[in-house]
């Protein structure tokens, strides 16, 4: 899990079906030492991840992902240039389990990513 290490929720603004959440990342944390050494640089698997990770969190429900509609990466997110981030969220529930997520990932005019994936429950 990255929520707590990787990043932090600073803000959220949450209603039925929609979220903007604003996030801190962890510039000091092993994934950005390797990832690249000397220009660091988050890896897009954890800017997916991290959607699902907030999704659970808004959620408390863990959830994994297991469909990737589409993942649009527009940006490279380096966390000196940008520490902060902001998710901006819509779900659907398709049945009791899954639901489906679009987001964007973004700073001010700077969109870094589009994401549509599903998500499920953990059994």
């Amino acid at each position: 899990m990255l929520l707590q290490d990787f990043f932090k929720i600073i803000k959220t603004d949450i209603t039925q079906n929609e979220a903007h959440i604003e996030l801190a990342l962890n510039p000091q944390h092993a994934i950005f030492q390797g990832h690249f050494p000397g220009y660091p640089i988050t890896p897009g698997v954890c800017v997916t991840q991290m959607a699902v990770e907030i999704f659970s969190h808004i959620q408390q429900q863990e959830y994994v992902m297991t469909r990737a509609k589409s993942i649009k990466f527009l940006q490279i997110i380096k966390p000196e240039d940008h520490p902060r981030v902001h998710y901006r969220m819509i779900w659907e529930p398709l049945d009791e389990q899954q639901y489906r997520i679009k987001a964007v990932v973004f700073h001010e005019d700077t969109i870094f990513a589009k994401i549509d994936i599903t998500v499920e429950t953990e059994n």
